[in-house]
């Protein structure tokens, strides 16, 4: 796995739509149309928000895109979430907006709230959205991620003034290396979980003992 380069450190800013962000970022591969990244927090992070994850996200466009991100929310779970951004907005922080994604399994609505001036960032998790909605996405996903199906599309289409985006589809060779790295990426998220969260512990500065306290 390599460490990616000052200048590929600012596109995962602009991806992230967090260009102040610490920590570490790993690029696990960067295509034409999609690119996969790791990003872990700063060992002495002290924001309880800033969690590892893993991202699915956009190479179409240099000052906007969208982006899947896999958090890593505790030892043994990963939070599936959408964000979609853009340097050219000036959002209102905390305002909810519907953003709908048009893929093969037809349009589908999403709450997003603006989290900075420039992202648009929700839950995609099941629990949030619904075992039906979150299976049609999953099943997007899916149809866009197999090399053995060509022209897979998606449009981003919203409530606002703002055009609709299309992604164009990936080639067979960058769809089949996408899938590959965001399975190894995860695959590396999990291995990492137990260390990952035993150093959230510790950061708590509590002294520990085996002894139970009476």
């Amino acid at each position: 796995m390599r460490r990616i380069t000052t200048a590929a450190l600012t596109l995962i800013g602009l991806l992230a739509g967090a260009g102040n962000s610490r920590g570490e970022e790993l690029s696990y591969f960067v295509g034409e149309v999609w690119g996969v990244w790791q990003h872990l927090p700063a060992k002495d992070q002290a924001d309880p928000d800033e969690k590892p994850y893993c991202m699915l996200g956009t190479r179409t466009w240099p000052n906007r895109g969208l982006n899947f991100m896999y958090v890593l929310t505790s030892v043994d779970y990963i939070e599936p979430r959408l964000q979609i951004y853009s340097k050219n907005w000036e959002l209102p922080v905390g305002k909810k907006t519907e953003v709908s994604l048009v893929t093969v399994a037809g349009p589908l609505g999403f709450e997003l709230a603006a989290d900075s001036r420039s992202n648009l960032t929700g839950s995609v998790d099941p629990k949030r959205i619904g075992p039906d909605k979150s299976f049609s996405l999953e099943a997007a996903l899916s149809y866009m991620l197999d090399s053995r199906r060509t022209g897979i599309s998606m449009r981003v289409k919203f409530a606002g003034n703002e055009p609709e985006w299309y992604i164009p589809p990936m080639g067979q060779l960058e769809t089949h290396r996408v899938n590959g790295q965001l399975n190894r990426c995860l695959a590396d998220l999990r291995g990492k979980a137990a260390d990952l969260y035993r150093l959230d512990s510790r950061k708590l500065g509590d002294k520990t003992s085996p002894v139970a306290q009476e």
